[in-house]
């Protein structure tokens, strides 16, 4: 694992500070995440993304798109990135393979951890198959458009008021896969939040301008069990469905994530097993008895667990707890 020793600087948030948004971009991944552990094949995405920026009070004064960002270019750019994300299947397009091989790489230097990792040193699996690389793609294709509006911005404004930056910018990412997890119910969904630093490289002092990954988030969504849960005697009859859900997240970039990626299909199978051959009367119990698996078991280092029972009140769609975790609070 390669890190750097550099100071990252990130730009503070400006007085005035704007942010475009792209809600439930629907894409179809070339190769993503796969329920059947198949490698490249296509699964639906639903994405969203913001971006902050310092600021759009020129183009409302002078009423001009050009000193904006315009949104209808980045959604372009995204699904034009996403078509390198696709596999080869025969050896007459190994050419294409070792390029997108080689633009991911460049992609993972790209973006960084606070601790300086770059992602390309936690990124899992094929091209295309960590989630976190689609991401940090639509990531760089905001940086992108922010860039390109920036030095057209400084070119073109024919006032003092502030225009768009080019030193500036917060980003948040999240992808919605609904098809990803076979047991889950809901979807896997995975969030992030970057900022735009600058990198001092060598003995020259360099600068160099990178994103970088503050916090990520995995969420498991409405993995479905059933059991026996519950204190009521008719509760103790039959198995009933249980909804668990299971939530990581932390600073981005640091190994806790690439082992949630290492471990989660796998994971969510083990759990739904066991949670199956169980017999609890209290939710408190149950939710204690995945957080050990998922933590002790699995190593991940810690976890927030939703426990819900859909059937348990007539005029409630779901009752339940959550409480979170780590793998020390059982040792």
């Amino acid at each position: 694992m390669s890190q750097s020793t550099s100071p990252i600087n990130i730009t503070p948030r400006p007085i005035i500070a704007d942010t475009i948004q792209l809600r439930n971009i629907q894409l179809q991944l070339p190769t993503a995440p796969d329920p059947w552990h198949r490698l490249a094949k296509p699964q639906p995405c639903s994405a969203c993304v913001r971006l902050s920026y310092a600021s759009s009070v020129s183009s409302a004064q002078a009423d001009d798109v050009s000193q904006t960002i315009d949104y209808g270019k980045l959604f372009r750019r995204v699904l034009k990135e996403l078509e390198s994300f696709d596999q080869p299947d025969t050896a007459s397009t190994a050419a294409a393979a070792a390029a997108a091989a080689a633009a991911v790489q460049t992609l993972g230097s790209l973006i960084i951890g606070a601790d300086g990792t770059p992602l390309r040193d936690r990124l899992r699996g094929e091209i295309g198959e960590d989630i976190r690389l689609v991401a940090a793609m639509i990531a760089m294709c905001s940086l992108q458009s922010l860039e390109e509006t920036a030095q057209g911005a400084s070119s073109t404004a024919a006032t003092s008021s502030p225009a768009v930056r080019g030193d500036y910018g917060e980003f948040e990412v999240q992808l919605q896969l609904p098809k990803a997890v076979l047991r889950a119910r809901r979807d896997l969904l995975y969030s992030c939040n970057l900022a735009l630093g600058t990198l001092q490289e060598g003995a020259a002092g360099v600068t160099e301008q990178r994103l970088v990954l503050l916090h990520e988030k995995f969420e498991i969504r409405g993995i479905q069990c059933y059991c026996i849960l519950g204190i009521n005697p008719w509760e103790r009859v039959e198995k009933q469905a249980v909804d668990v859900s299971l939530t990581f997240k932390g600073h981005g970039l640091q190994e806790w994530g690439s082992t949630v990626v290492d471990v989660y299909q796998e994971l969510v199978r083990h759990v739904a097993e066991r949670v199956e051959s169980t017999s609890f009367q209290s939710v408190e119990a149950l939710a204690m008895f995945i957080a050990r698996i998922v933590t002790v078991e699995f190593g991940n280092n810690e976890v927030t667990v939703l426990v819900e029972k859909p059937s348990a009140l007539s005029f409630v769609d779901g009752s339940g707890l959550e409480i979170t975790r780590s793998r020390s609070f059982f040792q």
